[in-house]
């Protein structure tokens, strides 16, 4: 087992204002019990990751459907873990300043939502992220942490466009929580 998940690496729920790399958690909870980093550590270190969805969503808000077919999306994770106290939803992606990290039991807060803002509006419309591929998963959350923690050093990759993007980052956490597929993606 690897380190022990740190207070230190988790930051509140305040949506970030720069792009510089912080090299920390960005926690943001729709659970209101939850609002202890204590909850959050154990559910790390208890809950076993049952399903794993890959979404994507436009870079840009102004036609972000002539970006989204030119390569140029957003792409995080969601997952499910299943607790005595029922499902919950999460979701993993990365940006220009930190990795977000989001839980909620409700699924469409974690999938439709950044920080708790919608993630992507067209006026007048939403955009809905669209679910590239899903999977079963029997990964603890634990090694979930580990390998992103200890193994992969994820916190400490500073974003970059066109190499260590949230596409690359989404690939390495999708293929270690899902049982049978991984995901390919060309382009930045």
């Amino acid at each position: 087992m690897g380190s022990a998940p740190s207070r230190s690496l988790i930051s509140g729920s305040e949506r970030a204002k720069g792009y510089e790399w912080t090299g920390k958690i960005s926690y943001y909870h729709y659970v209101s019990y939850t609002k202890d980093l204590d909850e959050l550590i154990a559910h790390i270190n208890k809950n076993k990751i049952s399903k794993v969805f890959l979404y994507t969503t436009p870079l840009y808000e102004k036609l972000p459907w002539i970006f989204y077919y030119l390569g140029f999306f957003h792409t995080y994770v969601v997952f499910c873990t299943e607790t005595r106290r029922g499902k919950f939803w999460w979701s993993l992606e990365k940006n220009g300043e930190a990795l977000i990290l989001q839980m909620s039991r409700n699924f469409e807060d974690v999938r439709d939502k950044n920080l708790g803002k919608e993630r992507i509006r067209d006026y007048p419309r939403y955009w809905k992220p669209q679910m590239n591929t899903v999977d079963t998963s029997s990964v603890s959350y634990r090694e979930l942490y580990d390998y992103m923690i200890d193994e992969t050093d994820q916190l400490n990759i500073r974003y970059n466009f066109s190499k260590e993007n949230c596409k690359k980052f989404a690939k390495i956490v999708f293929d270690k929580i899902a049982d049978r597929k991984t995901w390919s993606y060309v382009g930045l």
